[in-house]
């Protein structure tokens, strides 16, 4: 019996999305390496989730418990903690000179 693949997260989508564009703009090299930074980044939150400051981004939109990880010069994490299941949950990946109302439209997250 065949399981139906399961629908990709708005983490997943947005990561995607940003993959593509780095492909476009500066090559697949590079949407690699930058894909693979933004893994390594995320496995270290399980060590130090609160490493991250409050997004000011967010915040400003109503989101005042989500956190901004700067994963290099250009690429952030959003994510949130979890902290009565200790977990991380990730909300989006995207360049920094995006517009986050617009990526969030884009992907229609709904925020918790």
């Amino acid at each position: 019996m065949c399981q139906p693949k399961p629908e990709p997260t708005d983490f997943e989508i947005t990561l995607k999305k940003l993959c593509t564009f780095l492909s476009r703009k500066q090559g697949a090299a590079v949407a690699g390496r930058t894909r693979d930074l933004i893994k390594l980044r995320i496995t270290e939150l399980s060590g130090n989730p609160h490493v991250a400051p409050i997004s000011e981004r967010l915040a400003g939109l109503g989101f005042a418990d989500y956190r901004q990880l700067l994963i290099d010069q250009h690429n952030l994490v959003y994510y949130r903690l979890d902290e009565e299941a200790g977990k991380v949950v990730l909300l989006a990946v995207m360049d920094s000179r995006q517009s986050i109302e617009q990526l969030l439209y884009e992907t229609t997250i709904i925020l918790e």
